[in-house]
């Protein structure tokens, strides 16, 4: 079954550096059809209302690790002993190209075929974002995802 799924995630709003995550642990809510589900990941549309445009990873994650120490946007933690992030991440997707709507950028990933599976508690996965680009300040809504999946 072919679904979209809309999030505004609570975006960091102090300066985000190239490496530092914008947003983190936001719940996909019930984006699998059973706990334990598959979904294929087909496309990834950003509305920038800040007007940035800036190369942005998302990256989907199995539970709600932190990117970092906190629940607001910093800098990626490196740290061994932190939370066990890296072995949540289900994929990461690259939005690079956007379009200049003036007062807003749109940038749009498309054909992606990413395959992702939520843990057999629940149906939920999580997001999070890493700037890829210049240093920027978004607003708390300041981002608008849609993302585009077939759902088991």
């Amino acid at each position: 079954k072919t679904k979209v799924f809309s999030i505004t995630p609570d975006t960091a709003t102090e300066a985000c550096a190239t490496g530092d995550v914008i947003f983190q642990a936001d719940e996909l809510s019930n984006f699998m059809s059973e706990k334990g589900g598959t979904a294929i990941i087909q496309s990834i549309c950003i509305l920038d209302d800040d007007d940035h445009g800036q190369a942005i990873d998302i990256v989907f994650m199995d539970s709600t690790g932190l990117l970092d120490e906190g629940d607001d946007g910093g800098t990626i933690d490196t740290d061994d002993d932190s939370d066990a992030a890296p072995g949540q991440i289900l994929g990461v997707v690259s939005v690079t190209n956007y379009f200049d709507g003036l007062q807003f950028k749109y940038g749009q990933k498309d054909n992606i075929g990413l395959a992702i599976k939520s843990t057999s508690t629940t149906r939920s996965v999580y997001l999070a974002a890493v700037n890829r680009g210049s240093s920027s300040t978004w607003t708390a809504a300041g981002l608008h995802l849609k993302i585009g999946y077939i759902q088991d």
